[in-house]
């Protein structure tokens, strides 16, 4: 199996991850990872794409291209040369929430303080809106940092800017925050039998 990383960017317009899958699919590969995102009207995608045989990297980003002309698509692609072995063996997966005042440099500050602890951050969304701040990371911590210490770290920083940092395992933020089924009483099925819907 050989496998490529794919990035695309546009502005964003309904039907571009319909145009990216579809070439990538015609072209016979699969798609075992992605994180899409819109910001500020910009369109983002990272694939990790898997084909049976190796591909000429500039032929796949060329037809992505063509397929999706008419969204002038900015595409890359490039051999998955293993960047993605766990840079943080042995760490455990947390979810960092930090809400608060806005101020210049508050992501430089938090990453900063993370960088020096060794945890490594893998997924980050932060958005200002008006005064507020409001930032959520999924991060690695290395297996001698004690969760408790990180949170009292961050703690004592975040009252020192106004800002409430909250460190989660990612098993009990799943378990927190996971969409699951919610089972509908009979009550709204007139034939009787119960219905099972996502929330």
């Amino acid at each position: 199996m050989h496998t490529y990383i794919v990035t695309v960017t546009a502005a964003d317009r309904v039907g571009i991850v319909h145009s990216v899958t579809g070439s990538i699919s015609e072209q016979g590969g699969n798609i075992i990872e992605l994180s899409q995102t819109v910001l500020r009207g910009y369109f983002t995608i990272i694939l990790a794409v898997a084909f049976p045989e190796a591909i000429d990297p500039r032929g796949l980003r060329d037809v992505i291209v063509a397929r999706g002309e008419r969204f002038d698509l900015k595409v890359a692609v490039l051999p998955d040369e293993g960047h993605h072995i766990d840079p943080v063996p042995g760490g455990d997966r947390f979810i960092l929430t930090v809400l608060g005042q806005d101020s210049p440099g508050n992501i430089y500050r938090i990453a900063g303080k993370l960088a020096d602890r060794g945890v490594n951050i893998v997924d980050l969304h932060a958005r200002s809106d008006g005064p507020n701040f409001r930032l959520i990371m999924e991060a690695f911590l290395p297996p001698h940092l004690k969760p408790a210490e990180l949170r009292a770290d961050l703690e004592q920083f975040g009252a020192e800017l106004g800002m409430e940092v909250y460190v989660q395992h990612e098993d009990i933020f799943l378990a927190t925050n996971e969409p699951r089924p919610v089972r509908v009483g009979s009550s709204r099925n007139p034939e009787g039998s119960d219905v099972v819907v996502p929330h």
